[in-house]
């Protein structure tokens, strides 16, 4: 996994006809030093961005390729974030855990599959209506 710092909040783009490119795992940075020249260390008299954005993701840039064919529907880019964590398998797995009521071994798996969720819906709203 690669970590990436921006100076502004990113969302996602098309990557091609059939994917996107999205940046999660947004962590925010309050008073972030820019690293100097790439090579980690920081710069004594770089000025700080107020708040910056790391993001980390599969590609190099901190982004994450996800399949998705309609890039402007936001149920579709839920689902394309639900994914980039969890195949369908999975989580038809995890659902049926959790209304056959013997999930209690991994009670948190449930937990953390819906919570998931929650934030990949949140997340592509906010990012469809950011691209309008």
């Amino acid at each position: 996994m690669n970590r990436t710092v921006y100076p502004q909040r990113r969302t996602y783009q098309r990557y091609d006809e059939a994917h996107i490119i999205g940046y999660l795992n947004e962590e925010v940075l309050e008073n972030y030093v820019p690293a100097a020249n790439g090579d980690g260390e920081q710069q004594e008299t770089a000025e700080p961005w107020p708040v910056a954005y790391a993001y980390t993701g599969e590609e190099t840039d901190g982004g994450t390729v996800m399949e998705c064919k309609k890039q402007s529907d936001y149920g579709e880019v839920a689902n394309a974030i639900i994914r980039s964590r969890y195949s369908e398998s999975q989580e038809l797995a995890i659902q049926r855990h959790a209304i056959n009521g013997d999930y209690q071994d991994a009670g948190q798996e449930y937990e953390e599959y819906y919570a998931w969720c929650q934030q990949a819906v949140a997340t592509a709203k906010r990012w469809v209506a950011a691209s309008n």
